[in-house]
């Protein structure tokens, strides 16, 4: 089954519950733990559905490039930690943890930590999920005793935006425009130099 045919269903499926199964959903513990290789299809699937509603202001050329990045998960483990966030056992966020000194250079100093692909499901958004993780980026950030943690997130993501800067991150520099979109650097710093 493609990717296309398996979003649709669960489109449908989203359509079909009701508020009272939304609420219940709400009530659910949040587990966060390093991904599984088994979980990686599943990060994929969600990565792509979640950045969707950034579809209508690209390209098809760039939104297919996009969800090529978006879906390329197996190679996260060799330069990072990709983490996710269960609920009731269903993949329902994730985001890529980049140790100090593993962090892309064109984007951050070298010293730094940095979080990139944060994601959670449409169906689980409003819930604290994307705060969770990003919370735990920076937990870990602190504990490999980074000075620094970094982002960069685009125009586009204005909630995501807000977010980080009610946990103190500051935008930085404008970055060069990516998909003809503007972005940003956001940074926290975690320790004095």
């Amino acid at each position: 089954m493609n990717l296309k045919v398996l979003l649709t269903l669960k489109e449908n499926f989203l359509k079909a519950m009701t508020v009272k199964d939304k609420e219940l959903i709400v009530d659910m513990p949040l587990t966060i733990r390093d991904a599984l290789t088994t979980d990686f299809d599943d990060v994929a699937l969600l990565s792509v559905d979640a950045y969707r509603e950034y579809s209508e202001w690209l390209s098809s050329e760039d939104w297919d490039k996009m969800k090529m990045n978006l879906s390329n998960v197996s190679k996260v483990p060799n330069q990072a930690k990709l983490i996710v966030a269960l609920q009731d056992h269903e993949l329902v966020g994730s985001v890529t943890y980049y140790y100090p000194g593993t962090s892309t250079n064109r984007l951050f100093q070298p010293e730094w930590a940095s979080l990139r692909m944060l994601a959670v499901s449409p169906k689980y958004r409003g819930q604290g999920i994307g705060r969770r993780l990003t919370e735990e980026c920076i937990q870990r950030a602190k504990r490999d005793q980074a000075e620094v943690i970094g982002l960069h997130t685009s125009e586009l993501m204005v909630t995501a935006r807000r977010m980080y800067e009610k946990l103190g991150f500051q935008q930085d520099t404008e970055l060069p425009r990516n998909f003809g979109i503007r972005y940003w650097r956001y940074v926290l710093k975690l320790a004095q130099s």
